[in-house]
């Protein structure tokens, strides 16, 4: 992939991916390699899943899915909810908060909400953690 910035010096750049998924694969296997990125929420951090494509590459698609082949939000309510209920019997006690949020043409847009807000994302003076303040989040 070739990167052209402002200054007008083209230079190269070389990616590297975790996994790709072709055409044919279905949000039960796109979920099955992010999984373990819930079980680190549950064990205490902060987990981002990020899609990122064109228009109509189908990011909504494995972000929510359909009824039939469900996404990775549901999926991953899914189980918390079922790991947070089987650790509850052992005495655990856990706090869940969720943001929904959507970059579109540049503007962060928050998908809880109908209330248009200019919403940034921010990052802590102490431990650099990122957050984006006035966003809603369902507990």
């Amino acid at each position: 992939s070739t990167w052209e910035p402002a200054s007008g010096a083209a230079r190269q750049l070389t990616f590297s991916y975790d996994q790709v998924f072709g055409p044919g694969a279905d949000n039960a296997a796109v979920f099955a390699e992010v999984s373990q990125l819930v079980q680190s929420a549950l064990d205490g951090y902060r987990v981002c899943i990020f899609a990122y494509g064109q228009t109509g590459s189908g990011k909504t698609h494995t972000m929510e899915g359909p009824e039939a082949d469900p996404g990775l939000i549901p999926r991953t309510v899914t189980q918390l909810f079922g790991e947070g209920d089987g650790r509850r019997e052992s005495g655990w006690r856990f706090a869940f908060t969720a943001q929904f949020l959507e970059i579109y043409n540049d503007t962060l847009r928050d998908l809880l909400t109908d209330e248009p807000k200019k919403l940034e994302v921010r990052h802590a003076a102490a431990g650099g953690d990122a957050a984006v303040p006035g966003a809603a989040g369902v507990p």
